[in-house]
């Protein structure tokens, strides 16, 4: 079973998913580590900071590693904020966060004004999730990490995966954000 999970930078992917291989004995993949061991970018945004990453170089390694380690009774999870592209998918969840709380962790991380601005309203008009949806459909389930710890975010999943919950795209709403 592959599981993306994704976001905006700074809802709790990263701690959420190694929270999750612990609990479901799952493979991890994660993207940004993918990107940098195997070098799966073209440059470098000078002005943002961040790498153009090769989606199809990013994708081929990707479908050779799930490849490598999925099976029948085999979890894989894909994180990172670009894992929704990816095609190949059992469930897709992406984490969310209210824009104030996510500006809070964003200054902690010591993010510079202008990504930090450019990811919240990325969070604000729910970029990754209409973008997952487009790809996924009703794979996809949304939950908001603001006030849930990372380890009741991950049994969340887990509900998800075992087919004892949902959390239907849009039942996540931050748009009155941007008023």
């Amino acid at each position: 079973m592959i599981i993306l999970i994704t976001g905006t930078p700074g809802v709790g992917k990263t701690t959420v998913s190694s929270i999750l291989v612990e609990k479901i004995d799952a493979y991890l993949v994660n993207i940004n580590e993918l990107v940098d061991e195997k070098h799966l970018y073209n440059g470098i945004d000078e002005e943002r900071g961040y790498k153009i990453v090769d989606l199809d170089a990013l994708f081929n390694e990707m479908d050779e590693i799930i490849r490598e380690v999925d099976g029948p009774d085999r979890y894989v999870v894909v994180e990172g904020h670009l894992s929704h592209l990816f095609e190949n998918s059992d469930i897709v969840i992406v984490l969310r966060a209210n824009p104030d709380v996510l500006r809070d962790r964003m200054k902690i991380k010591g993010w510079k004004a202008a990504k930090i601005r450019e990811n919240i309203e990325a969070e604000a008009i729910d970029v990754c999730s209409y973008e997952a949806f487009q790809i996924h459909g009703d794979k996809v389930n949304e939950i908001d990490t603001s006030d849930i710890p990372p380890v009741q975010v991950a049994d969340l999943i887990i509900d998800v995966i075992n087919g004892d919950k949902s959390f239907p795209v849009g039942n996540v709403d931050f748009l009155e954000y941007l008023k």
